[in-house]
């Protein structure tokens, strides 16, 4: 990645509705330039989206789960239990693990009935053996673009 792409997207992070104008003067560079990389990055898909971060909280979802699992080692079930959980709204993340576990699956609803159900629902799939779920007491930080910031900065 060049330089001019990663001093936009450094720019973009800290506000993705910035205007294209005003990260061109900021950078030092042509408007032209800037509307041109970053309709690059989108096509590349290094840019997925802009969107915006929501407190959760604000709108009810107050319990937030990480749920681990133990999978049954048929690609077949595995298959079908991560394309039905990706449908499932209350489910956040889904990752794959190396570990004593397989997957862990981050969830947010409004509270612990909620909870139940989505967790019975997860039970109910022949490729789950096993689950531990652990639900968070409160989040000291929840910043997910930080990692970037920290890459973009230590290569710029």
């Amino acid at each position: 990645m060049k330089i001019n792409e990663k001093r936009i997207l450094r720019e973009l992070l800290e506000d993705g509705r910035k205007n294209i104008s005003d990260i061109a003067e900021e950078l030092d560079i042509s408007r032209q330039t800037v509307s041109k990389k970053i309709k690059e990055m989108e096509k590349e898909g290094t840019i997925r989206s802009f969107t915006v971060r929501i407190n959760e909280g604000d709108l009810g979802l107050r319990t937030k789960a990480y749920i681990i699992l133990d999978i049954v080692p048929s690609s077949e079930l595995r298959h079908k239990f991560v394309q039905e959980a990706k449908k499932m709204k209350n489910i956040s993340q889904i990752h794959h693990t190396f570990g004593r576990f397989d997957m862990v699956i981050e969830v947010l609803v409004k509270g612990d009935d909620e909870l139940d159900r989505i967790l019975d629902r997860i039970r109910d799939f022949d490729a789950v053996e096993e689950t531990e779920t652990l639900i968070c007491k409160y989040t000291e930080k929840n910043d997910p673009v930080d990692p970037f910031r920290l890459i973009l900065e230590d290569e710029i």
